[in-house]
């Protein structure tokens, strides 16, 4: 997602990363350090590697219907890409003429792909799935017909420093809608002014701080619930993450279906529940710090439903803003697919809906077709624990490679929703707001207090007195992993870097424990254990930070991907020392810390492999950690 100064007067550009180009690691009994350079690379192989002049072999064919189509009709524009050259396609990007974007409703991109920059004729939208040599990728970006007219531009595909063109043009017409429907009675067909509540759904912006100027970090969408200008949406869209606190939040309101809506107020927050990932907000001003005179709007509050009345193929429509589909408010429909259960919320955690959703939707209007809110677009809930996130946030480089881009992981979240939060879950916090009550509960992260102690048979123990196991040791200007003092000590020096060491073994499912020790603090050092090592463009990393949080990631085929994304804990936030435990398998990840699970996950790719222990920086540079009383147990 591009960041967008919310003062028009600052440099909208975040700025990039240093280092970047530097990924150390030690393994086994031979100290290798990963260094992208010239030399290491294969010499000119690897320089053209950096500076590639094309993309052989790249074709792309652009589809879009020939004959005319009505308003509101829905249609596809076909993108096949084809790679007869001899090296495989890493990323690509699409770019489709805003034409496009502005007559039709864009409703679904399969796979899915991230928007990106917007260069006032094309929008265009990154794809970080490869394709491999002699491989075809189809990329359908499905529409509905808003306005009659021509449609015209060209659609721009790119891979490397590589493009094709193809021009398009789609027709549309007014609807034909036969006789005997328009004769239809006013009691019979509903009103959409009425029964849509398209104006009741506004758009929050999470103002963040970057590099000492307020910008605009994120966005999502929010339901009106009281005429006070009481606002529910998702927790996500409005609290600070581990990268960016939320100075403010703007609210922007919708005036008219066919206009981008118009920022008009500041909000609080007055109850959260990151857990359930359901918020509510509540207007405090107007732009210019006067009072917030929101009655005066006439928007009626949306009514609240009963979700558990619920039953599958009831119609569900979805409204909000949900970035891919432009600047307007966006409609989609479909119908209640299933239900998925969650402790301790019961057997209606989740709606699961056959709707689109995209990720601005998130914390927008799920209605029946009666116009009362039922439920909140939130986060997957399908129980597809390796489906993707909603709302993608790329704002830092958490791939450690010197650049904010397509290749860094969504901060926290990305790609389509599934589900729902059901409204009767955010009962309890519309009631406690409605009272004037405040209150914001983040996500501890403790999976509800549950108890994980290592237990097995003990296949390996090291407390660092030598080096009889063969870890792999550093020494130089970007690292050391050294054996001294009783501990296996990482010392990262430079800053967005990070250092490994391995155990001479491999293993297949295990659990992992060591005691870990901050010995040069600095403020935002991440570390941990690393499993299913076969190189280093491919390991699975199990870490916590120095200022409170944890995750599950993993390097694959040379790509970060997150498995768990960095969420805030007590139980991380409130230690000096450290015993990090960890289950490695195939059947399941997981990771805990002084004796508390943090969180599991799968990862379906999951391969044997070495193990060892990490530590990375990002800001700050000069990072160590010791580690101690190393176990290895077979579960």
């Amino acid at each position: 997602m591009e960041l967008q100064n919310f003062d028009p007067e600052m440099d909208p550009q975040p700025k990039k990363k240093s280092s970047g180009w530097l990924i150390g690691c030690a393994t086994g009994a031979v100290i290798t350090i990963c260094v992208v350079t010239f030399v290491l690379v294969g010499g000119f192989a690897g320089f053209r590697a950096l500076f590639p002049k094309t993309t052989e072999g790249f074709t792309a064919l652009v589809s879009a219907p020939s004959s005319q189509i009505d308003v509101s009709e829905s249609f596809q524009v076909t993108v096949q890409i084809s790679n007869t050259g001899s090296e495989d396609i890493n990323t690509y990007a699409i770019k489709l003429p805003n034409s496009l974007i502005e007559g039709a409703s864009l409703t679904n991109i399969n796979p899915p792909g991230q928007p990106g920059a917007n260069d006032g004729n094309q929008t265009t939208y990154s794809f970080a799935s490869g394709i491999a040599e002699g491989g075809t990728q189809t990329v359908v970006f499905s529409f509905t017909a808003l306005q009659p007219g021509e449609i015209r531009g060209v659609v721009e595909v790119i891979a490397g420093p590589s493009s094709v063109s193809n021009e398009i043009r789609v027709s549309v017409a007014e609807s034909a809608t036969a006789p005997e429907e328009a004769m239809v009675e006013p009691e019979d067909q509903p009103i959409m002014g009425d029964v849509i509540p398209y104006r009741s759904v506004v758009q929050i912006i999470a103002l963040v701080e970057m590099d000492g100027q307020l910008v605009e970090g994120w966005s999502g969408s929010g339901t009106i619930i009281s005429e006070d200008g009481l606002i529910l949406t998702n927790a996500h869209v409005i609290l600070s993450d581990r990268y960016y606190n939320v100075v403010d939040l703007v609210v922007a309101i919708t005036m008219e279906q066919d206009a981008p809506p118009v920022k008009m107020f500041f909000a609080d927050v007055i109850q959260a529940d990151a857990r359930l990932d359901l918020a509510v907000i509540k207007v405090r001003s107007d732009l210019n710090g006067a009072p917030a005179n929101f009655s005066s709007l006439g928007i009626e509050p949306v009514p609240l439903g009963n979700s558990d009345s619920l039953g599958l193929g009831d119609e569900i429509i979805i409204i909000g803003y949900p970035g891919i589909g432009g600047q307007t408010i966006t409609l989609t429909r479909g119908e209640v697919s299933g239900f998925t259960s969650e402790e301790p919320y019961g057997n209606r955690a989740f709606i699961k809906t056959s709707a689109t959703i995209a990720g601005g939707n998130s914390g927008g209007l799920a209605a029946t077709s009666n116009g009362e809110i039922i439920g909140v677009p939130t986060q997957v809930g399908s129980g597809d624990i390796t489906a993707e996130f909603a709302d993608c946030r790329r704002l830092v480089d958490t791939n450690r490679d010197g650049f904010i881009d397509e290749l860094d992981n969504c901060v926290p979240t990305g790609g389509f929703i599934n589900a729902l939060r059901p409204i009767r879950l955010a009962l309890p916090l519309i009631e406690a707001a409605r009272s004037g009550q405040v209150a914001i509960l983040e996500d501890t992260g403790s999976m509800g207090e549950q108890e994980y102690e290592p237990e097995g048979d003990v296949i390996l123990y090291d407390e660092f007195v030598d080096n009889s196991n063969e870890w792999g040791l550093l020494n130089d200007a970007d690292g050391v992993v050294e054996i001294t003092g009783g501990q296996l000590r990482i010392n990262v020096l430079p800053n967005q870097y990070y250092v490994w060491s391995t155990v001479n073994s491999y293993y297949d499912t295990f659990i992992l424990a060591t005691e870990a020790r901050v010995l040069k603090p600095r403020g935002d050092g991440d570390f941990g254990v690393i499993c299913g090592v076969q190189d280093g463009s491919n390991f699975i990393a199990l870490e916590i930070t120095e200022d409170g949080y944890y995750s599950i990631w993993k390097k694959e085929n040379g790509a970060t991907l997150t498995l768990v994304d960095w969420a805030y804990s007590d139980e991380v936030a409130n230690s000096s020392t450290y015993t990090i435990a960890a289950y490695c398998g195939p059947d399941r990840l997981a990771l805990g810390v002084n004796d508390v699970l943090l969180t599991e996950t799968v990862d379906p790719n999951y391969q044997p492999g070495a193990v060892g222990l990490i530590a990375g920086t990002y800001d700050n540079p000069d990072f160590q950690i010791g580690f101690d009383n190393f176990f290895i147990f077979e579960p």
